[in-house]
């Protein structure tokens, strides 16, 4: 798996655009819109927790980077979420916010040189993928482990993290520039 802090980073980089959205005003602060999506963008990876604590074997689709890593579960998770914490029009906004955020996940982990594959396409198949060029190394699943390689382990995530981050503050500045447009052009025709 790629470490938590990816995860984070980069969910919450794809929510930076969404910071400024009329819709979402009222349903969440500002500043809780990419810490959220920077949450569900880290929670597959709690998939970890209930194997061990409930010893689900390797092998099943309740394992690591099994159903829970699937975009499929992802977006109802998301959507669910959504509708509990919007309760108005804007909860499926909010829930592509989370949903995008959360399937960068198995994305970042298709890219990782180790561990077991993700089902990205269950349930219409229960085959584990990984990309073909896998530059990101693998964060171990304990965290102790972790901070032995975690060096190496964000230095090939960095420009991951960097590009995400990137994409996220120029998608903002161009809405926020497309909106600013569009509010000049209604003030004249007014």
């Amino acid at each position: 798996m790629a470490s938590a802090i990816t995860h984070f980073v980069v969910g919450a980089a794809i929510a930076l655009p969404a910071i400024d959205s009329a819709a979402l005003k009222g349903v969440l602060p500002r500043w809780a819109i990419p810490v959220t999506a920077g949450l569900f963008a880290a929670a597959p990876d709690l998939d970890t927790v209930t194997m061990f604590v409930l010893h689900i074997p390797r092998s099943s689709i309740f394992a690591h980077r099994g159903i829970f890593h699937s975009p499929a579960f992802l977006i109802v998770a998301a959507a669910i979420a959504a509708a509990l914490v919007a309760r108005n029009r804007s909860w499926p906004l909010l829930a592509a916010v989370w949903a995008a955020a959360a399937i960068t996940h198995p994305l970042l982990d298709m890219l990782t040189d180790g561990g077991t594959g993700v089902m990205l396409l269950f349930p219409f198949s229960e085959e584990r993928m990984f990309f073909a060029w896998r530059p990101i190394r693998v964060s171990p699943l304990g965290i102790l482990r972790f901070f032995d390689h975690a060096g190496a382990i964000l230095q090939s995530e960095m420009p991951f993290d960097a590009l995400a981050l990137m994409l996220g503050v120029m998608l903002r500045r161009t809405l926020k520039a497309v909106r600013h447009a569009r509010a000049a052009r209604v003030s004249r025709s007014s």
